[in-house]
Order: structure tokens, then sequence, then C-alpha cells
């Protein structure tokens, strides 16, 4: 688990000092060694674990929304010497991997009367260790939280510059665990694969390859996300470098390929563990998923058609996500556009269609998501459609749940 060092303090250093057995991992601080009371009235150890979300490098107090004076417990639930549960902390019990490698089952909520949030983790750890501990020391007086253990922990694995604390607070850190693959390829960063990358630059896959060969000019910062400067427009970088630096200031596994994938170089996918198809040529198209298709690699193939009705100077038409596996791949002659070298020429021209390509990379994103576990799936739709003249999504293909 990533860990962060103790100069953040929010009382952090001062349990340190006085010898708690603590550690921060992925924006939780836990402690370690806590005595308490089992059923059978003898003394145990748990772990206290609660949330411990960072600012910019600063420990924000425990208070709402950030978080509460609740904690989780590892251990069984406490009693008082004599046997009975303490009912004063109760709040809910479930059996859970909270971080990997770290099961809670129980979490509780009290705080000292008076008191409407604690001001430092100090004070709110403290407080559960000595509700605990105080009825420990009846059954034996020399147990103590205080074990002056040092607990190592590792510095500098996380893929992302600062910590994930959305995921932290929303109490979803296992679940999005799931994403941590260790390769995905973007292919294209234009107009849709510059928002894949948005999305996936905001998960913990480990390394993040973006292939394109064109340059970032001024017609593609209209329908990309963020706001590029009139210098980074002059400067004419390619585009996967240009992203990379931006994206770079979150993410430390982004990879730049200044290039075209074609028939000699494709092997480079070879090893990845999801690909994300954002292509604009049918031909170039046709060769990469081909290639996917006979490696197993899973990928994701997006394309827009949009139409410029004359009468009314109105756009419609659709964009579309469409998901292909080692289990279920012969839908893509179907949906995927494979022949032709003007495939979506519209949306290659007109700035105004940002919304469609942030739109087309969300329902690849979030199908990709579905593939991971990490959003529910009840229909594992293969295609999805959209269309913004009837603002419906269409899906196609229902393949049976995974195992």
């Amino acid at each position: 688990m990533s860990s962060k060092p103790t100069a953040h303090d929010s009382g952090l250093q001062r349990l340190l000092d006085e010898g708690y057995e603590v550690q921060v991992c992925q924006q939780h601080l836990l402690v370690h060694g806590v005595p308490y009371v089992a059923s059978d009235r003898t003394v145990k150890r748990g772990t206290i674990v609660c949330k411990f979300i960072e600012n910019a490098g600063v420990v924000l107090p425990p208070k709402p929304p950030e978080d509460t004076h609740q904690v989780w417990w590892t251990g069984e639930y406490p009693c008082f010497a004599d046997g009975k549960l303490i009912s004063q902390i109760e709040n809910e019990h479930e059996r859970k991997e909270l971080l990997k490698g770290c099961t809670i089952q129980h979490r509780f909520s009290n705080k000292p009367v008076g008191v409407a949030n604690f001001a430092n983790h100090y004070d709110k750890v403290v407080h559960y260790v000595t509700l605990l501990q105080d009825q420990a020391k009846v059954i034996d007086s020399t147990v103590d939280a205080r074990t002056s253990q040092l607990v190592m922990t590792e510095e500098g694995t996380s893929v992302f510059q600062y910590d994930d604390t959305a995921s932290a607070r929303a109490e979803i850190v296992m679940t999005s665990a799931r994403l941590g693959l260790g390769k995905v390829a973007i292919i294209g960063i234009g107009g849709t694969g510059s928002y894949v990358l948005d999305q996936v630059a905001k998960t913990p896959v480990t390394e993040i390859h973006l292939f394109d060969g064109d340059e970032f000019l001024q017609h593609n910062a209209f329908r990309a996300p963020g706001a590029a400067t009139r210098e980074q427009i002059a400067h004419r970088m390619p585009k996967v470098v240009y992203f990379k630096r931006m994206y770079g200031a979150m993410h430390r596994g982004i990879v730049d390929h200044p290039y075209f994938l074609d028939e000699s170089n494709v092997a480079e996918l070879i090893g990845f563990d999801f690909v994300f198809v954002c292509v604009d040529r049918g031909k170039a198209r046709a060769m990469i998923c081909r290639h996917l298709q006979a490696q197993g690699i899973p990928f994701v193939d997006v394309g827009m058609n949009l139409l410029l009705i004359s009468s009314t100077l109105k756009l419609v038409g659709s964009c579309r996500a469409t998901l292909c596996t080692a289990q279920q791949s012969d839908h893509l002659a179907q949906f995927v556009p494979m022949d032709g070298e003007d495939d979506d020429v519209l949306y290659r021209q007109d700035i105004q269609v940002a919304d469609m390509n942030a739109l087309n990379a969300q329902l690849a994103v979030i199908r990709w998501k579905q593939h991971c576990g990490f959003y529910q799936d009840d229909f594992h739709a293969h295609n999805l459609t959209f269309a913004v003249n009837s603002l419906s999504l269409a899906r196609d293909v229902l393949a049976s749940p995974k195992t």
C-alpha cells in the first residue's frame, strides 16, 4: 500500500513521539496493537483505522465533509472488563477489505460530551484507544497501545504525484484498485482520445501509453480538455508530449509514443492489459483491431458519425463505444467501420463538437470500468450508441455475465 511521510502531521507526529504503532496508507491512518477485551474476557489487540485526508500535502482535521468522528476496527467487537459489549461505541458491523491487507469488521461512533468534532487525529485516536485500553488494563495492567514499534512503509510507490483522496473520502479504495492494470494504451490522442486520457489518468493504472504522430495545433485546443496557452500552441509539440506534460502533473506513469501505429510497429501493443482505439481512419482501425483480437487483448473502439443538415445548419448523428474481449469479438464487423480513409471527417474539421468527443470518451471509459468490475454491469452490452438528436442510448450485443 502507498504511504505518506509523518511530516503532514494533524497529530501524527505526536502519536509517533508517544510510541503509538501508526501507519499511513492510501489516505488512511492505522493504529496497530490497540489492546481490548474480547467476549471471553481475554485481552487481545486490534487496529483502529480512520480516514487521513490531505490537501496539497497538508492533512485536513477530522471534520465533515472530509471526515467524521467515526473509526473502523479490525478486531472482534470489544467488551468491558466483565465481558459485556461496549454498546456506547456501536455503529455498524461489516467485514470487508477496506484497504489491501487491511480487513475491518466494525465501525465505531463516539466522541466526548460537548465535543462537536475532534481538533486533530491525535485527539481522535487517543479517545478510542482510551475507551478500549482502559477495560483491558482492568484485566492486565501492563498492556499498552504505545508499543513503540515502528511500522515500515514504502514511499513513492503510488502511480499518482499526490494521493487519490477522492476514493478514500468515498470509501471505495478497494473498488478503485480494480482499475489498477499494469499497462493501458490510448491510440489516437485527438478529440476523443484526449478525454479518455483525462479520465484514465485519474485511475491507478500503472502505465498509460499514448500513441499519436500528429502535432498539437490550435484547432486541437478547442476539442481537448483543459485550456492550452498561445505559447503551447505555437510550439507545435507532438500531441503525446503535450498531453504527457499536462497529465504528468497528476500521474507518474504516462509514456509518450510520438508516431502512428502501422504494420511495422503494431506489435508494440503485445503485453498491454487494455487498449482504447480512438483513431478516425478505417484502415488503421482495422489493422489495430485485428492485431488486438489476435492477441486476445481487450479493447474499446470509439467513433463518431455526425452530419450537417444544410437546410437547418444543425448537426445530427451519433457516437459509439464498442467493447471487444477474448470471449466476445465477432460483433466488430457489424458495428465498427473498417474501410475507407474519410471516416468521421466532419468532427475532425468542426471545433464545436467537444461535448460529443467528451461523451464518446466517457462511454468508452465507463464500459472499461464495467469490464474491470468497478461499475455494476447489468446488461453486458458490447456496443453502445448515443444519438444526439434523440438523446437516446442503444445497447447491443448482450453477453453472458463474467464468472
